[in-house]
């Protein structure tokens, strides 16, 4: 499958949008994630199949092979690996020394996201969920913990009226940092997730009917999935060139640049 791939530079001297052809190859119908080149075995999820398994990447071969039912995505951070089903509304650690099939029997003592999410983010060791109310939770995968966040700068429950802070859009990156994006207040708030300390506060004016957010290092990107304009904080409203609904890449902490991917082949 080949897409035409935006790289969005965010250094201050970048002036223009570099086009890019990336070529992907996979087991086919698996989702690999990455894992540090100590480690001989990745955990990859065939979707289409309700199957997730381990390959050992000495010598390209699945080892082990189990079912899971209503799988939406697998993170595999080096320390663990984790499924999240029903559209991400539970997340289940594998047991990597005795994996099991992941049935709806054994899901339903697996963590579950908070009720109303509609969105889920997630990297490294970190979770964040973003629910239709605009309320933010976040925590460790590793604890199946998430706690409440008031990204205006202490940690809080939802009070009787629902929050007062509402997000829109929110993306993770692997060090812990939680990027924000409300509507309403017109900023991108970045936060630690550990502390619950609110690392800064950037105003943004975006007319965005479809939000998604992304970053690489501090640096944000607010883009608009259906036209493909963009929003950082140095740049309003640029056209990607894109065509149709755009896909983004994840939030890297060691990133210089994002990747924005349309459907035009």
């Amino acid at each position: 499958l080949m897409r035409r791939r935006v790289a969005v530079g965010l250094s201050a001297g970048a002036a223009a949008l570099a086009l890019l052809v990336a070529l992907g190859v996979v087991w086919p119908g698996l989702d690999a994630q990455q894992t540090p080149p100590r480690d001989a075995s990745v955990w990859v999820l065939q979707s289409d199949g309700l199957r997730y398994g381990r390959v050992n990447t000495a010598i390209d071969e699945l080892d082990t092979v189990r079912s899971v039912s209503n799988p939406s995505r697998l993170i595999d951070n080096g320390a663990g690996a984790y499924l999240f089903t029903d559209s991400d509304t539970k997340v289940a650690r594998i047991d990597e020394a005795s994996p099991v099939d992941l049935d709806p029997a054994r899901l339903e003592t697996a963590p579950s996201a908070p009720a109303g999410t509609v969105e889920t983010s997630a990297a490294g060791d970190f979770v964040a969920y973003r629910t239709d109310a605009g309320a933010v939770s976040a925590g460790r995968l590793s604890s199946g913990q998430v706690t409440p966040l008031d990204p205006t700068g202490t940690r809080s429950s939802e009070g009787a009226d629902g929050p007062a802070y509402t997000s829109d859009a929110i993306a993770v990156d692997a060090t812990g940092k939680l990027f924000s994006y409300s509507a309403a207040a017109g900023t991108v708030v970045r936060m630690d997730i550990d502390t619950g300390e609110v690392l800064g506060t950037d105003s943004v004016a975006a007319d965005v009917s479809s939000p998604a957010l992304t970053a690489a290092g501090d640096d944000w990107v607010l883009v608009d999935t259906a036209s493909g304009d963009y929003w950082t904080v140095r740049r309003a409203g640029v056209s990607a060139g894109t065509a149709g609904v755009v896909a983004l890449s994840r939030a890297d902490a060691d990133g210089d640049a994002v990747y924005l991917a349309d459907e035009s082949g």
